[in-house]
């Protein structure tokens, strides 16, 4: 089998490459941060809610069945973006395409904004933060929810295979200080809790046992000013 690294700055092209298979795949992470959003539900009943990197759009079910009043999913691969819009037909959900990497300014301004196992694709933070000050309404809610950097820099890093080759992204580690900081410097107070691979998590996630006692999920939660 060979293998092949996806440079940070190829993350896009590398889940264009995924995204035929990526809803098909046991992947731990994926239900590891499925498990945390449900012992520790959204809050967005009659709310307006966007979330930045959707991927395949699998969280747009559960954000509608949360009673919000819309969802709309931005990604910054087409691929992706096409496989959300074959689940669902509800008027209530919307796709937009947008590469998260760059400045990007949000149609209109949002209650609540979700972000799912993206930070580790992104070689800096305060592109992200400023893009979600400006999709949050003051007073709004930000949910970071991602596998935790310590995971990444013991070499827990996003990948899937392709045939024959192993795919592995560049995956980078950015401590909880500098995610709360750069929230704080975009107008956000952030609070963050880390979710151990402890017994109830890994009856759920059998595959994360190598985890297990250490922090897996960081789970984030900001209030903008």
């Amino acid at each position: 089998m060979t293998e092949h690294l996806v440079q940070p700055e190829r993350t896009l092209e590398g889940y264009e490459r995924w995204a035929s298979s990526y809803d098909q795949l046991d992947n731990p992470r994926v239900a590891a941060t499925a498990w945390v959003l449900d012992h520790a539900p959204l809050e967005v009943a009659g709310r307006d809610v966007i979330e930045l990197g959707c991927g395949t759009g699998r969280h747009a079910a559960r954000v509608i069945a949360s009673g919000a009043a819309s969802y709309t999913g931005v990604d910054g691969s087409p691929a992706m973006l096409a496989v959300g819009r074959q689940r669902t037909d509800d008027p209530r959900v919307a796709w937009l395409e947008a590469d998260l990497r760059v400045a990007w300014q949000p149609p209109r301004a949002y209650d609540v904004a979700l972000v799912v196992l993206v930070l580790e694709h992104l070689t800096e933070l305060d592109t992200l933060a400023a893009t979600l000050a400006r999709a949050v309404r003051p007073g709004g809610h930000v949910r970071i929810v991602d596998l935790h950097p310590e995971r990444i820099l013991a070499g827990a890093v996003a990948h899937f295979h392709d045939g024959e080759t192993l795919v592995k992204f560049a995956s980078v580690a950015h401590p909880v200080a500098e995610v709360c900081a750069a929230l704080a410097r975009a107008g956000f107070a952030a609070t963050a809790r880390s979710w151990a691979a402890d017994d109830a998590l890994l009856a759920a996630v059998p595959r994360a046992a190598k985890h297990r006692g250490q922090p897996l999920v960081l789970d984030l939660t900001a209030v903008r000013r």
